[in-house]
């Protein structure tokens, strides 16, 4: 079996077993709204607050308009539509491990969802933090793009599991320290956290 493969019929079966993996409807499920995946759910950080978007196959306020190349690389490269800066709120930095049919997957799930018109402002930072140019600094600083790189000598089971924790469920994001400009403290790796 390939490292990255999972048995399914279709690639949105692949896609709703990462998205469960990834947990992505914590995020972007706005508790009581009755609809999966339609944002609006408010994640705190210690520079301010930012709204999950809505990430259902709406055109207008989901990710419907967005072309492949954009949802690749908003996961992998941590980028927007246009090019524009992700905040790290959003898990970039370890998505960034998914290969492309991977990420691909999870949009074709995400294709399967009620498309439902909701549009969120997911920046609520206040100055300077909200300035996402400033990104591309902390990007240098502390995000390493690239996909996973299987461990020589280890079983396929042991890799799975770590192209699972380092990638898509990015467990990390939580349970590792983060220095004083949110950047992973890499040397603690999983060593715990206080969130919020």
């Amino acid at each position: 079996r390939d490292l990255h493969s999972f048995p399914t019929r279709r690639s949105s079966d692949l896609g709703h077993y990462l998205a469960i993996a990834g947990d992505c409807a914590a995020c972007h499920t706005l508790p009581g709204s009755g609809h999966a995946y339609v944002g609006g759910r408010v994640i705190e950080t210690p520079f301010g607050k930012l709204l999950a978007p809505n990430i259902t196959p709406d055109p207008l306020t989901g990710i419907g308009a967005w072309t492949d190349d954009e949802f690749v690389n908003a996961l992998t490269k941590g980028t927007g539509r246009k090019g524009t800066h992700l905040f790290p709120g959003m898990p970039y930095t370890y998505y960034t491990k998914l290969t492309r049919d991977d990420a691909l997957a999870i949009r074709a799930y995400l294709n399967t969802v009620p498309a439902v018109h909701n549009a969120v402002v997911a920046d609520q930072l206040p100055f300077p933090f909200n300035i996402r140019a400033s990104m591309a600094v902390w990007d240098a600083l502390f995000f390493k793009e690239g996909a996973f790189e299987p461990a020589a000598g280890k079983s396929a089971e042991w890799n799975r599991g770590a192209y699972l924790v380092e990638g898509p469920a990015h467990c990390g994001m939580c349970h590792t320290p983060k220095n004083f400009l949110g950047g992973d403290r890499t040397d603690q790796a999983l060593r715990g956290y206080a969130l919020q």
